[in-house]
């Protein structure tokens, strides 16, 4: 039985942490960088959770799945009320054609 528990446990704690370095990846990136900082954040309790598996502590274990939980519900809530990312304006302005001035003088 304790080396069942301990095959879990370890198998819990690699995909908690390849769940966390998966979430480092995508905060590289500039589109989604918030996102994947969340997500890493979210999975620092179930590497707690997978560590209190191996150690074989109740409490640990708890703490980490009651933290795992709360955050992977604000996360998913977090999901449906993203904003988009504001336009960044050009040097050109608005309503040019891409014509220079002198273009648009000598069409009028």
């Amino acid at each position: 039985m304790n080396f069942i528990l301990t095959v879990i446990g370890v198998i819990l704690l690699l995909a908690a942490l390849a769940a966390v370095c998966f979430g480092l990846f995508m905060a590289m990136d500039q589109r989604n960088r918030n996102a994947g900082q969340f997500f890493a954040v979210w999975w620092v309790p179930g590497v707690a959770a997978a560590s209190g598996v191996l150690m074989r502590d109740v409490v640990t274990f708890a703490v980490g799945t009651l933290c795992f939980l709360v955050a992977g519900a604000v996360f998913a809530l977090q999901g449906g009320a993203r904003r988009k990312p504001v336009a960044k304006r050009t040097r050109g302005g608005r309503g040019t054609s891409g014509e220079t001035k002198d273009e648009n003088r000598a069409a009028s």
